[in-house]
């Protein structure tokens, strides 16, 4: 497993019970059957690491999830987020494999690596909530994160970049397929525009 390199005064390395979660959770049971153990290995607070908190980011947390398959349970972990009012890096482990994942605050939404991706994280910054946001970042498919440009207008780029290119890639295929030279000149006036869309949000993240 990739070591997160975080200072000693951070680790917590406690087994939770299973039990406990499965009793909070409707169908506990049968939606956390994929995870055999869950150890709350490190608390990010301004008694453990010196950073400041902010209302937003009060601490954060790192958990260690041993999965019985290399399938990460993602309901299971959108209702974890809700029973722990704080953010969560989760390090997923199967065998000798790994990967991370992370939800965005107040929301549902989900971000993983991929599996045996020995992601840098900065744990170090003016408070958690950067700290928090500095590990988002390193979700992002899209863009730079070491990107100056505030968190959430990076998601929004980021989210507009993956519809661009999914519309994109659905418009190729649509010209390649079609055998009328008139609508493959159709299909080519609404594809410029979002080619032209993308490179020019590309361009504004680097």
């Amino acid at each position: 497993m990739h070591e997160l390199n975080l200072p000693s005064s951070t680790v917590v390395n406690k087994i939770l019970s299973k039990r406990v979660f499965e009793g909070r959770i409707k169908s506990g049971r049968k939606l956390l059957e994929d995870i055999s153990r869950i150890t709350f290995a490190y608390k990010l607070s301004p008694a453990t690491i010196n950073i400041p908190s902010t209302k937003a980011v009060e601490e954060l947390h790192v958990y260690h999830l041993f999965l019985k398959s290399k399938k990460i349970p993602q309901k299971a972990i959108s209702e974890l987020n809700k029973l722990i009012p704080y953010p969560i890096l989760f390090c997923f482990i199967y065998e000798d494999d790994f990967c991370y994942g992370i939800s965005l605050l107040h929301e549902q939404k989900l971000y993983f690596s991929a599996w045996n991706d020995a992601i840098i994280f900065n744990f170090n910054d003016t408070n958690l909530e950067s700290v928090y946001e500095n590990i988002v970042k390193k979700f992002l498919q899209h863009v730079e994160p070491s990107s100056n440009i505030p968190l959430k207008e990076l998601l929004e780029i980021d989210n507009k970049i993956i519809a661009l290119k999914k519309e994109i890639l659905s418009l190729s295929n649509k010209i390649k397929k079609e055998k009328q030279f008139k609508k493959q000149l159709e299909l080519s006036r609404l594809l410029k525009p979002k080619q032209q869309e993308l490179e020019n949000l590309t361009k504004g993240i680097k």
